[in-house]
């Protein structure tokens, strides 16, 4: 039996926050991708894609801490996903603290797309449009 994509969504976020990027949650064909000027954009394909997205997400952040702060199902296959990032630049030390949405996409209970928006509304355009 199918799970629905708001569980699907959460059991990989759950993920996330104990600091694993998690590739057997993900389909083969994944792809991770974040709007133009966002500190880290892709696009990442695949399970090696998952695994350099979250080694270059590590690599400029120390003390990485990411929470799932709102989900919510689009339809049948999508989620909107409100998350919050926050650590320190390693470069700098600067603090970050930072929210963005997503519009993350299930197939046969796995991760097909985790696309990311700089605000919630522009997610919730974009999942209007699509």
């Amino acid at each position: 039996m199918s799970e629905d994509a708001v569980t699907v969504v959460r059991r990989w976020f759950a993920a996330l926050e104990r600091g694993e990027p998690a590739p057997e949650l993900c389909d083969p064909e994944i792809e991770i991708r974040n709007w133009d000027d966002a500190p880290i954009t892709g696009p990442y394909f695949g399970h090696e894609g998952v695994r350099q997205w979250w080694a270059e997400v590590a690599d400029a952040i120390d003390d990485l801490r990411f929470e799932l702060e709102h989900i919510e199902a689009i339809d049948d296959h999508r989620c909107l996903t409100i998350q919050q990032l926050a650590g320190r630049f390693r470069l700098t030390g600067i603090e970050v603290r930072g929210a963005w949405a997503a519009i993350v996409t299930i197939r046969d209970d796995k991760i097909l797309k985790a696309i990311g928006y700089a605000s919630p509304g522009r997610a919730r355009r974009a999942a209007d449009l699509e």
